[in-house]
């Protein structure tokens, strides 16, 4: 039987699932945290969250797929960070951010 909603409520239910995936993730989420500070690097990210390069390129690949965080070059560096969108300002996974995340990667 098909639900009897609209088109809209139908697609904004599918876009809202599609982002419960993306944070469904601890690394992505990590990631967010970090960025939610200042734009960093692939390496550096890498780094802080104790990944590899390799997956957490893939992590920044699936968040800026969602449109959440944006990226720039400068020279040879990738630099990422939050974009500047509805979606990312309204974000709740921000909300529950430490506070002291950089304290601990800044430690490291």
């Amino acid at each position: 039987m098909k639900p009897d909603l609209s088109q809209e409520i139908q697609q904004s239910a599918e876009c809202q699932a599609g982002h419960c995936r993306v944070f469904g993730n601890p690394q992505r989420v990590l990631i967010l945290w970090l960025l939610a500070e200042k734009e960093r690097t692939a390496n550096e990210i890498a780094l802080a969250i104790g990944a590899s390069l390799e997956s957490a390129l893939h992590h920044t690949h699936i968040l800026e797929f969602s449109k959440l965080v944006k990226s720039r070059s400068e020279q040879n560096n990738v630099f990422y960070y939050i974009a500047d969108n509805e979606m990312a300002h309204s974000c709740q996974v921000f909300a529950g951010r430490p506070q002291n995340i950089m304290t601990e990667v800044n430690q490291l």
